[in-house]
């Protein structure tokens, strides 16, 4: 276990580590080409061996040159509560990351970190959308690293010379049911694994389209001589649907219990440590006052089934991930839970102060999508003379009504007294949770028909999102943005006043 004092690289685990993934990346991107070359040919087999152990051998030598680049050029150390590291292959680099301004610390273990007993560490800021850097550190000196990062955090005295005071936070854990996580993955939109399968087939098609220039009409000559006598059956066409149906709802539970598999959470009156993964074990460590919206979805079979999915979102830049891979908790409804450690116990008791809803228009700017798409098809059947094919459109175009219904109803905003309630949603009822500290840009827009209509839009922005609730009534959201104004610049200079009135009684009690 080391202490991090002076400037260090890596252990040797850590140099396999990058070499198993660099093999990998070369080897995916050499692997089709020389499968299709080695197949191609007519040599024997010695010779078609021969080719594949000098391709091997190459990707080998290849994958090394970059794992020493990778390892080679990092030394890291911690001095003065800052993570320092440099890059010492070409130009000296020297990257300096406060300790204090770590928004998300971030683990993970695939199988042959688990074989060598190592952990992935990346460190995200607000600083750049990406994670500023990965350590592959032994589980001794992960644990090491994270006293001194626990340690940095507490608060510093007045004296330099005085150590920090020791700060007694009782621990607890609480473990998710993988029964919960699999029932509540069904009650999602099952056709979201048609994103799986279509990203696996897009990069199937990408990389043998480079290979065969008349790969449409391999398919198309093979999909006719196999199953020409399903082409024309509607039985055919129902158990094709109902293949790929069920293909894509095995991607998703495959997607779900992949990465959330044996969820569990460790939590003191600060911080929430959240640990998921089935075979790849991660980990995402954060302050609980780092959050600036809790999300809480619920549809009908969530409902009827006691279930949610919750997520706990943070600055744009500190989950160094798209939108959608942020962490969520499918299972049982355990919102109570997360809003009563970051609003308080007593939040679901605060008073209503004003609310409003959303009117019709809601509907006509859902429809805007729908009424577009139909409309370019009506055009193009007209001009094709498919005047009978026009109620294709017409049936597209009234099934996205009852969604606008919807959208309408679920639409609102409600302020309570430390918080604002933003409901959302489709067929799902989605409710976001911002404290007024958070609230960054509060934005009332106008459109030339506000005039006729007295709707307007009013926009609320926090650091890691931005609501829009549409077709409000003027004088309610004229009320709504001055009670946010006014909530949010009182808030902040009492959270300021509160924090000079703690660091003066530190320094009169260190005194």
């Amino acid at each position: 276990m080391t202490d991090f004092s002076v400037p260090q690289r890596m252990s040797l685990g850590a140099f396999f580590i990058y070499f198993l993934k660099y093999f990998r990346l070369v080897l995916n991107a050499t692997i089709i080409f020389s499968a299709y070359e080695i197949f191609k040919s007519e040599d024997g087999i010695v010779e078609n061996l021969q080719k594949i152990a000098i391709l091997f051998g190459v990707t080998v030598c290849v994958a090394l040159a970059l794992a020493s680049l990778a390892f080679f050029k990092l030394k890291f150390h911690v001095d003065g509560g800052n993570l320092i590291y440099r890059h010492n292959m070409i130009g000296r680099v020297t990257t300096t990351i406060p300790l204090t301004h770590i928004h998300t610390l971030r683990t993970r273990q695939g199988m042959f970190y688990r074989i060598l007993s190592l952990r992935g560490v990346l460190f995200d800021t607000l600083a750049d959308k990406g994670e500023e850097i990965e350590l592959i550190l032994s589980e001794a000196d992960w644990q090491s690293l994270l006293k001194r990062i626990e340690l940095q955090e507490r608060p510093q005295p007045a004296v330099a010379d005085m150590p920090p005071p020791p700060v007694k936070s009782h621990t607890s854990y609480r473990k998710f049911s993988n029964t919960d996580l699999v029932l509540d993955a069904l009650c999602q939109n099952h056709l979201k694994g048609m994103a799986v399968l279509g990203g696996f087939v897009a990069v199937f098609f990408n990389n043998m389209l480079n290979l065969y220039e008349n790969l449409f009409d391999i398919i198309a000559d093979y999909f006719e001589s196999h199953f020409a006598h399903l082409a024309m059956s509607v039985a055919g066409i129902a158990m094709i649907m109902a293949s790929a149906y069920v293909v894509s709802l095995v991607l998703w539970l495959g997607k779900v219990l992949l990465r959330y598999y044996d969820l569990s959470l460790t939590y003191d009156s600060k911080t929430l440590t959240f640990s998921h993964g089935l075979f790849s074990r991660m980990s995402s460590r954060f302050d609980c006052d780092k959050i600036c919206t809790v999300w809480v979805k619920r549809n009908y079979p969530e409902r009827r089934f006691g279930l949610c999915t919750l997520a706990m979102k943070q600055a744009m830049n500190s989950s160094a991930q798209k939108e959608e891979d942020n962490l969520k908790i499918y299972g049982h409804d355990c919102s109570d839970f997360f809003l009563g450690r970051w609003l308080g116990q007593e939040y679901g008791q605060e008073q209503e102060i004003t609310a409003a809803k959303s009117g019709k228009g809601v509907i006509t700017h859902s429809l805007l999508p729908d009424l577009l798409v139909s409309a370019v098809a009506t055009a193009a059947l007209c001009y094709l003379g498919m005047y009978s094919w026009i109620i294709l459109p017409v049936i597209y175009m009234s099934a996205g009504i009852p969604k606008g219904i919807l959208t309408m109803r679920h639409s609102h905003i409600s302020l309570r007294e430390s918080y604002v309630i933003i409901g959302k949603g489709r067929f799902a009822e989605i409710k976001n949770y911002v404290k007024y500290d958070n609230v960054e840009v509060v934005r009332l827009t106008r459109t030339p028909v506000s005039r006729l209509t007295g709707r307007v839009s009013l926009s609320l922005s926090t650091s890691g999102s931005t609501f829009t609730i549409r077709s409000l009534r003027h004088e309610e959201a004229m009320r709504i943005y001055e009670l946010l104004l006014y909530k949010s610049t009182r808030r902040t200079t009492t959270s300021t006043t509160r924090a000079i009135d703690t660091q003066a009684d530190d320094e009169a009690v260190s005194a």
